[in-house]
């Protein structure tokens, strides 16, 4: 048999196996939801309405890991700075600029 023709073969069963495994994967989610009595597009969308509150776990601790002054904002080097570092702290850095960079977008 050629090679590729055996290649093709091959390639040709996979997929069928993959379809079958998906139209399970399918099936399954079915049955989760069939006895829920709620819209999961709807509670996905209620989710994308309010990450950002959802990603502010303490208000204040950057401001405070960061000793920076309250009532004002936080310098732009401090946040960059901070976002180099890791874990949470740099993660909230990196937030705080993401949402800056989005209330400058608001204002255009």
């Amino acid at each position: 048999m050629d090679p590729y023709i055996k290649h093709l073969n091959e390639l040709v069963y996979t997929v069928q196996a993959l379809t079958e495994e998906l139209e399970i994967a399918y099936e399954i989610i079915d049955n989760l939801f069939e006895d829920e009595d709620f819209d999961l597009n709807e509670e996905v969308l209620l989710e994308k309405k309010k990450w950002i509150q959802a990603a502010i776990e303490k208000e204040g601790s950057l401001r405070k890991t960061l000793k920076a002054k309250e009532g004002k904002n936080i310098p732009v080097s401090k946040l960059e700075k901070a976002a180099k570092k890791g874990g949470k702290t740099g993660k909230r850095a990196r937030l705080a600029l993401t949402l800056r960079k989005l209330s400058k977008k608001k204002k255009d």
